[in-house]
């Protein structure tokens, strides 16, 4: 484990001189300003029972499918595509340890963009939430709470990403790929929270119910830590993690 603070710190240097990564900085930095400011309206114009911060993370869960998807697609195609992956591994690196320090600059990427939404979120509280309703409209534990969610989600969401680049050298497959896997944890709410459940199998619907990416999120929002979320995403990440490794291992034989 020696090699992953190195090649951190080289992957991390490649994500921040790639064109590609400001490009999907930007357009994810946009999808959440025009979030904020459409929010932002319908909160200002008529009163709502939940408070802001709480509803903004909540509008943002494609966007944060979407942005773990773009941004890990090149993980490992890009080595594939480019002929890079076999010289990458002709010092002594084990997979895992290139698995890692993907993964890990890849997280900081993201929980950097996702931080960069806290003066706006700031801004609400201290500036707007005085003006029309009261504290409330976007209270400290429903910004810290949120974060707090996203920083956790994102583990399993970038180790998805770097799982499903490790498979394929075609970015788009790859993206793609973590996308479909994605976006089940937050739809699987909707069509089970609309008095659609499937009764005959209460086993089914606890475990959707548990890995429903909304409820854990209301939770957290709500100041209520689910050790059942934090032990449900971190065990998920090493598992995904572990898979990405063997993949990893398969191309090198």
């Amino acid at each position: 484990m020696k090699n992953i603070w190195t090649l951190f710190k080289y992957e991390t240097y490649r994500l921040i001189v790639s064109p590609s990564t400001h490009v999907i900085s930007l357009i994810f930095s946009l999808s959440l300003v025009a979030i904020f400011a459409f929010l932002l309206r319908e909160y200002t114009v008529c009163e709502q029972d939940v408070p802001f911060a709480h509803m903004f993370f909540r509008y943002c869960w494609l966007s944060m499918c979407a942005a773990a998807a773009l941004i890990t697609m090149r993980s490992f195609s890009e080595e594939y595509r480019s002929g890079t992956f076999q010289s990458l591994f002709s010092a002594p690196i084990a997979p895992i340890e290139a698995v890692l320090s993907k993964f890990f600059a890849t997280y900081l990427l993201l929980i950097s963009l996702w931080l960069c939404t806290l003066p706006l979120l700031a801004s609400v509280g201290i500036h707007v939430g005085s003006v029309f309703y009261d504290a409330a409209f976007a209270a400290p534990f429903n910004i810290v709470g949120g974060i707090s969610f996203m920083a956790l989600s994102g583990l399993l969401f970038v180790a998805v990403g770097i799982f499903s680049s490790s498979l394929t050298e075609n970015q788009v497959i790859a993206s793609m790929a973590t996308f479909c896997i994605l976006v089940p944890f937050f739809i699987n709410g909707h069509v089970l929270g609309n008095g659609s459940k499937i009764s005959n199998f209460r086993l089914f619907d606890s475990f959707s119910e548990a890995i429903n990416a909304f409820v854990q999120l209301d939770n957290f929002c709500s100041g209520v830590i689910d050790s059942r979320a934090v032990v449900f995403y971190v065990s998920s990440s090493v598992a995904v993690l572990c898979m990405s490794a063997v993949a990893v291992r398969r191309k090198l034989n």
